[in-house]
């Protein structure tokens, strides 16, 4: 299956941004061991980012909610666990730096851990040859709706179309995506060299703090093993 980079955020965002943010893990000792620092979560090639400080993206922040700048965060660095986004708080709990990453909604609301801008980095493969090499596939276009729990996800893309003969072809209806996210990660096989970013309004939502102004995004990719369902 190739995503474009509308769902290739979502992706990102939701089954693994998610999964970054520390207040979640210090609160889960299952899933911090998991997410430990230095494990492979995929090919060499696959590089995973928050950038706060991405000027003119949704997620653009000078200073985080506790004072700390919005600053870069490599998540997955050449396919390994790099890092992970912080407050002070969870900073000072696990032993780490705080990465400008406790925001609230207003003064209303105590700062936590939220994403800012979060994006697969793009690779060095053109769309083009990426459907060439593919004889059989699925092209999903955009997000529909879905759901994540810890590293398990489904979404349903907006548009989906079967690739034949490295070409796009027919129109196919309710493709729904589901998986693990870590097996997931490991099957991404090539990513493309362009890359689109996508926020707005309906920002992100986490423990009643709605909505969050957010970037996601990235560049088309490709992944194989992919359990597909629908019609």
């Amino acid at each position: 299956m190739i995503l474009d980079p509308r769902l290739c955020g979502v992706f990102i965002h939701e089954a693994f941004g998610h999964l970054s943010e520390a207040d979640f893990l210090y609160e889960n000792p299952r899933m911090a061991e998991i997410m430990r620092i230095g494990r492979r979560f995929g090919p060499d090639m696959l590089n995973i980012t928050d950038d706060g400080a991405l000027e003119g993206e949704a997620g653009f922040i000078a200073y985080d909610s506790e004072g700390v700048p919005g600053a870069r965060t490599p998540l997955i660095k050449n396919g390994v666990l790099a890092g992970r986004l912080h407050s002070r708080e969870t900073a000072a709990k696990m032993g780490e730096e705080p990465t400008g990453n406790a925001r609230a909604i207003s003064y209303r609301h105590p700062p936590i851990v939220r994403m800012t801008n979060t994006f697969m980095e793009p690779g060095e493969t053109p769309l083009d040859e990426m459907l060439q090499e593919t004889p059989d596939g699925i092209y999903a276009v955009g997000f529909l709706g879905g759901q994540t729990n810890k590293e398990m996800f489904t979404f349903s893309a907006e548009e989906a179309y079967r690739i034949r003969g490295g070409k796009i072809a027919e129109k196919i209806r309710d493709v729904v995506l589901t998986g693990n996210v870590f097996k997931t990660l490991q099957d991404i096989d090539r990513i493309g060299d362009d890359r689109s970013m996508y926020g707005g309004l309906g920002g992100c939502g986490k423990k009643g703090q709605s909505p969050l102004r957010v970037g996601d995004g990235g560049p088309h990719c490709r992944i194989q093993n992919v359990v597909i369902g629908g019609r």
